[in-house]
């Protein structure tokens, strides 16, 4: 999988699909989705939505990898996972930043991760999670983290619930 850095408009490209409307698309639409774009993170696997669109060959691009951290915080009121004793502590195991075991572990869920940043030091560090790889036993603790909590939450910005 790949380290993204802008979203590339794509023919047959889903965003913020469910699996209910994934598998409505499979049963009518003529043409397959390619990917379907997703809010997830450590706080938010969607682990059955991931693997319902790998098994159908639909590529899960996660365009909040890192949980929104900061920006989120300031519109939602979120937390960041990025401050996640676990995540610290394999941080700190691997030699690495909190984002780029994040980066890693996304990479290795077979997702395509979209990290957003303004600071040219991060964009670089973020880039660099090619170097190391997590073993299994690290990703199956990220995995006991998820929160099913959501740090998008345009619902609380524009006052209506879109993921109803």
């Amino acid at each position: 999988m790949s380290l993204c850095y802008c979203s590339v408009i794509m023919f047959a490209t889903w965003n913020n699909h469910d699996i209910f409307l994934t598998r409505d698309c499979l049963a009518y639409s003529k043409v397959k989705p390619a990917v379907n774009q997703i809010e997830t993170h450590p706080y938010f696997q969607r682990e059955s939505l991931v693997k319902f669109c790998q098994k159908h060959g639909i590529c899960v691009t996660a365009h909040t990898p890192l949980g929104g951290a900061v920006a989120n915080s300031e519109w939602f009121g979120s937390v960041s996972c990025l401050d996640d004793p676990v995540l610290k502590n394999l941080a700190e195991k691997y030699k690495k930043t909190a984002a780029r075991v994040v980066l890693r572990w996304g990479i290795q869920w077979n997702t395509v991760v979209i990290p957003k940043t303004s600071k040219l030091e991060r964009l670089k560090e973020n880039f660099q999670v090619f170097d190391f790889e997590l073993i299994k036993e690290d990703m199956d603790l990220i995995a006991k983290v998820d929160r099913k909590h959501r740090t998008n939450q345009p619902a609380k910005f524009w006052g209506v619930d879109l993921f109803a």
